[in-house]
């Protein structure tokens, strides 16, 4: 019986059971498990090729042994969820002469960036995904306008956060202000909007999921945090801060949007920049506040007004986590994205091919 393949490649570990209290649940666990699928590319399937694979991998910054192994094993799925970009191109460029004779569903985070726009103009491998599911209504509709994939094959889904996990803490503070995260943070605004303000703060400068570095030159009354911390300790930072603070660049991409998510499930007041990407999940007033990117001044505005407004961060927090339980958690995110392979698969008889539709 052939079964759907969950493609997360970087050489993830295998989900050895439920998530404990130590660590949220994951989404490509979860998803595998609604599916009734089969996890790629776990440390364990490779064994002797780990070490060289995780080098050429890193080395390319695609998941192209991932990719191989899932052409290779083709004929044991019904389909492929492949859950980035770094997946689902090497897979495209490998099954390009020949198509793969299961849907490719795709999770799209950045396809507007300068590299995939000179690949997809010069070689369409993006033609050679069935579906096409975006975390940012602005990707998708880039999807649709700027690549020609048909509306119907395109999917927009609010990102997701263990709501289970990030709840908020009968041990909440509240001494300082906190900001979290690496990918697109405008740190140096932050800083300035900080100066002269004696306001506790700690800014935890790292990621799981990037691996650049950050130097910042901090004041006495900031701390920077650049060691990777467990789940439990930044789900710690979350509970003791009184606001926290997304400062991001100006990108048309939901950078940020895990740190957003995670202080919304806390029931924490956010403050966020006003970029495109990040504009699907906050109703400024209502759930979070915007500030404008790069404008240190109208941050320092909004976090001296709400450092001592107790009732509105209050009103926020808490609407912000009614929001995350209606929209933005991993159960209904897995789920959907789960949907979109069924679908996918039903209406291909276990042997779809772009081919056999309308042409994209």
């Amino acid at each position: 019986m052939q079964i759907p393949l969950i493609l997360v490649g970087d050489h993830v570990k295998a989900p050895d059971g439920p998530a404990p209290q130590t660590r949220p649940r994951l989404d490509y666990e979860e998803i595998t498990r609604l599916l009734a699928g089969e996890l790629c590319c776990t440390q364990s399937s490779f064994v002797r090729l780990y070490t060289l694979g995780q080098r050429i991998d890193q080395y390319l910054r695609l998941d192209l042994m991932a990719a191989m192994l899932a052409a290779r094993r083709i004929a044991r799925y019904s389909a492929i969820l492949s859950l980035s970009e770094k997946s689902a191109i090497p897979l495209a460029a490998l099954s390009y002469a020949r198509r793969l004779p299961v849907p490719h569903i795709v999770v799209a985070h950045k396809l507007s960036s300068g590299q995939k726009v000179h690949l997809f103009r010069s070689w369409p491998l993006h033609r050679r995904f069935n579906h096409l599911i975006s975390v940012c209504s602005s990707q998708a509709e880039y999807a649709i306008a700027n690549l020609g994939l048909p509306r119907r094959r395109v999917n927009f889904f609010y990102d997701k956060v263990d709501q289970l996990f990030f709840q908020p803490q009968a041990d909440s503070s509240e001494e300082y202000i906190l900001a979290v995260g690496l990918e697109q943070r405008d740190y140096g605004t932050l800083l300035q909007a900080l100066q002269g303000t004696h306001l506790q703060t700690i800014i935890l400068a790292n990621s799981r999921w990037n691996a650049h570095s950050v130097q910042l030159q901090a004041p006495p009354h900031v701390k920077i945090l650049t060691s990777r911390l467990s789940y439990t300790d930044v789900r710690s930072l979350y509970a003791g801060a009184r606001l926290v603070v997304v400062p991001l660049y100006p990108v048309d991409y939901a950078a940020g949007v895990n740190s957003v998510l995670e202080t919304m499930a806390m029931a924490k007041p956010l403050v966020v920049s006003q970029v495109v990407g990040i504009r699907d999940y906050i109703v400024d007033g209502e759930t979070g506040w915007f500030a404008k990117p790069g404008s240190p001044q109208h941050l320092r505005e909004q976090i001296m007004r709400l450092w001592s407004d107790d009732a509105a961060r209050r009103r926020v927090g808490a609407n912000a986590r009614q929001a995350v339980l209606q929209q933005m958690n991993l159960d209904l995110y897995a789920a959907n994205v789960a949907n979109v392979v069924t679908q996918a698969v039903a209406q291909s008889g276990h042997g779809f091919s772009p081919a056999n539709d309308a042409p994209i």
